[in-house]
Order: structure tokens, then sequence, then C-alpha cells
């Protein structure tokens, strides 16, 4: 297909997801855009594709492409069923769905898709579908009035940047990777935010939350131990490659990608760091506390410096939230400390200079490429396509930006930095004012705010050496309980 007919194709499915994202709208309205725009997303992906080897097996097979698409249309309907019957199902499953990237062959190459939360989406956005012509709309926990102005602006910042970077796509050199993001990850993704904000987020279902984390977080340590007895990983050529170069051996366990890992741990470490801090049973306290000790094992030899920062941002924020400011930079000490002890005594050689010496190289040329087109960038998704134009080096070369920030700069300018700016003021300014964190004493907001913040700055220090801020789940997740879930804090006096 041609490529301005696909970017009017991905721009209509960017402004339908950003339609559900937009609170004015109704109910139905949102919920008919974002089933229009899940829809819309796999047949892009199809028509770029179509020709390429990827999908040749779909090419050359047809009725191989209506058995997958009829398999997967009674996949979605029994999943529809199960969360009409089982709505409380429907936010834990969610959550357990986004940590798992499947490799797949299709046919000319290997993609890592999140094929389970892809299946989880639509099945929940049916369900939805289904409901909102025969029932009331939910009443939620929180009415909207009780909500502060920041909270309620989240959905308006979340529709302007994916709209924007659908728009800024119609000059990129190559269209594949931003329409591959849009479909991939924007489109589902605002689904995904509408399907966790109508969740009722009271106590039993965040306990749910967490035991879903703490599972997975165990199940994940089971396997990372298993490769590092056995000094074989699953998959991944590359840090297969790596660890046998090196004297320091990686685990990724069920991820590809040990950063990822790193990443979904610290994220889960960081809960069970809230439960300890808030929790008033010790039997609770203490489970969280064993568990997050066996997890930070797994997290060192992952030797995912990024992980391990923003694990400390986290604990940070976290900190600051419960016992204050000053009492929080104790506590950052101590951690830094404790860090520095475990990963000397664990990660030994593993950490060090030349595991960022490839992204220092991705961010100075980044910075090049956003100085020689200033205003409004190189197009969106085009970061990977410049970089390797301008500074290939052979094979196994990166060119994959693992800096936000830079990311943004490079493919969208000064138009999309000031987009990103404001969002992050937005939902930023919207965590702390639910969180009712000040420059003095401990935050007055509730315990759930804390823990938002604390996610939120966790996957910020996170996406500033491994990028995929808006592209990862979490992201999303996190600010869809945030607008759904928590009144506005009290005001902190002084």
């Amino acid at each position: 297909m041609d490529e301005p007919l696909l970017w009017i194709g991905t721009l209509a499915c960017a402004l339908l997801a950003a339609a559900g994202l937009i609170p004015p709208l109704a109910r139905r309205t949102r919920i008919l855009a974002l089933s229009a725009a899940v829809l819309l997303a796999p047949v892009l992906v199809l028509a770029d594709g179509w020709e390429s080897a990827k999908l040749a097996d779909l090419r050359d097979h047809p009725p191989l492409l209506a058995v997958a698409v009829l398999a997967a249309a009674v996949g979605i309907a029994v999943l529809a069923w199960i969360f009409r019957r089982r709505p409380l199902w429907l936010a834990p499953a969610l959550v357990a769905a986004m940590p798992f990237r499947v490799p797949i062959d299709l046919g000319g190459g290997d993609a890592n898709l999140l094929l389970p939360l892809y299946a989880v989406i639509p099945g929940g956005l049916a369900a939805t579908v289904w409901g909102a012509w025969r029932e009331p709309a939910p009443v939620p926990a929180v009415r909207a009035a009780d909500r502060g102005p920041w909270l309620e602006a989240i959905g308006w910042a979340l529709a302007a940047i994916v709209a924007l970077y659908a728009v800024q796509l119609a000059y990129a050199d190559d269209i594949t990777h931003g329409l591959q993001n849009v479909a991939f990850f924007l489109a589902p993704f605002a689904a995904l935010y509408l399907l966790l904000a109508e969740a009722r987020w009271d106590r039993r279902a965040l306990g749910a939350i967490v035991w879903v984390l703490a599972i997975e977080g165990l199940i994940f340590l089971a396997v990372g131990a298993a490769e590092y007895a056995t000094r074989e990983l699953l998959w991944n050529d590359k840090v297969i490659s790596g660890n046998e170069a090196h004297t320091y051996f990686r685990v990724n366990s069920l991820f590809w990608d040990p950063n990822i890992l790193g990443r979904y741990l610290a994220v889960t470490m960081t809960v069970l760091a809230a439960v300890v801090a808030y929790g008033r049973r010790p039997r609770e306290v203490w489970s969280a506390a064993a568990c997050f000790a066996l997890l930070m094992l797994l997290l060192l030899v992952s030797f995912s410096q990024t992980s391990m920062l923003s694990l400390f941002a986290g604990l940070l924020v976290l900190a600051a939230a419960r016992w204050g400011i000053v009492r929080g930079a104790g506590a950052a000490i101590a951690t830094v400390i404790a860090l520095a002890a475990a990963i000397a005594l664990i990660a030994g050689a593993g950490v060090n200079s030349d595991t960022t010496s490839g992204r220092t190289g991705l961010i100075d040329g980044g910075l090049e490429i956003a100085q020689d087109h200033p205003v409004a960038g190189i197009g969106s998704g085009g970061f990977g396509e410049e970089f390797t134009d301008r500074y290939y080096q052979g094979e196994g070369f990166a060119a994959e930006s693992h800096t936000e920030p830079v990311t943004v700069a490079a493919e969208q300018g000064a138009v999309g930095v000031a987009a990103y700016l404001a969002f992050l003021v937005v939902t930023v300014g919207a965590l702390l004012s639910a969180a009712g964190l000040g420059l003095s004493g401990r935050a007055r907001g509730p315990a759930l705010a804390a823990t938002l913040l604390a996610i939120y700055a966790l996957m910020l220090v996170h996406s500033l050496g491994y990028a995929a801020f808006l592209i990862d789940p979490i992201t999303w997740a996190v600010l869809a309980i945030a607008g759904a879930a928590l009144a506005r804090a009290p005001r902190p006096s002084g």
C-alpha cells in the first residue's frame, strides 16, 4: 500500500485512540472509538508488511490467514464471556499479561510481541462493549467532582501525545516503525487505559495486583536461577554471545532483554517496598520484605544498571512520601550503600562503563540529528533509520535510541519536546498533587498515591537509559489507576 494511504490510516487509528482518552466524550463514544482503533491496528500492520518476507506464510497461504483470524475471534469471544461473568478478573489479567513478550517466527524474521496482552485487551474491550449497551455506566469509586484538576487532565495529555505522534509521522522517510508504534503500542494501550480506569480499585483489587506481581516475580526468579545455575539462556543470541565473551553471566529469565526484566523487577520491588512501608500486618510486611530480597538477587545478575538506578529512584520517592524529605534522604543514603555493597559482592566486574558506551554514542548521535532538524525533527519513528544511515558500523550495531528525551528531540523536534515536557508537567503534577508531597514533612495523600508516584518516577528514570516510556504498558497502567482511584489529596500546610 502507498505510504500516503498508510499514513492516513495510521492517523485515523491514532485519532480514534485519542478520542477514547478524552474524558468529556460519552462513554459509549469512547468505547466505540477505541474498539475501532484496536481493530484497525492489525490491518495497518498487515497492509504495511504484506509484501515482506515476514508475512510470506500468511500471504502465500490464505487459508492460514483465515484460520488465524477465526482463532483470534473465537479467543476474544471466550475472554469477553469470561470477563462479563467475572469482571473483577479483568484488571489482574491485564496486569499479569503485561510483562510477556513472545518471540514468534513470521516467515522471514522473528518478532517479540506482547501476545498475551494483545489477547486480554480486545477480550476486555469486547466485554465492555457488550456491557455498555446492556447496563448503565459503572459508578466510579471516586466521583469526578472530587478529583483534582491535574488528575482530570491526564486523559487529555495522553490524547495529545498520541495524536501529535501520528501527525509527525507524515514526513518520516520510512513510515513502518512509527506505524508499528501506533498499532502495537499507542492504540492498544489507550484501550488498556480505559479498561483499567473503569475498574473499581478498592483494597481487595489492589491486593490482587500485589499478589499477581509477587507471584510473577518469583516465577521470573525461579527461571533466572535455573539459567544462572546452568549458564544457559532460553533465548536472545546477542545476550548469549555477550555471556560467552565476558566473565560475568547475565540472565534474562522469561524476557528477551535483561533490561526489560530489570524494569519489571524494579516495579514489583517498589510495590513490595510500599507494602513494607505502609503495611499494618506484620505477616504481610515480612513476606513482602523477604520477596523483595529474593528479587534483588535476580535484579543484580541481570546486570541492568538502568534498572538498579530506577529502583533507587522509586525507593527514594517512596521513602520521601512515607517519612518526609529529610528522613527520605537518610533512607536514600542507606539504600545507596546497600546497593553498592550488593553490587560489589555479586555483580563484580559486570557493572562498568563498557555496558554504557554504546548508549553514549546513541545519545551523541541523537543530539546531532536533533540539531540538524531542530523544529519538527525527522518524523516519528525515524530515529533508527536515520542513525544507521549516518553512523552504521557493521553487524551487531545498535541503532535504536535508549534515551527517551533524545528520541523525542530527534524524531519530533522542538514541537515534540514541548509536548513531552507539557505531558510530564501534567502527569507528575497530578501524582504529586494526589500524594500531597511537599518540600517538608511526609506525604498527606493515600499510600496508593505514593506508590504510583514512586513507580512513575522509576519509569521516568528507566526511560533515560532504555527509552520505551509510552510504549511500555506500565506507564499507561499507572496513569489509568491514578486517574480512576485517586481523590484530591489535602493540601499540605506551610
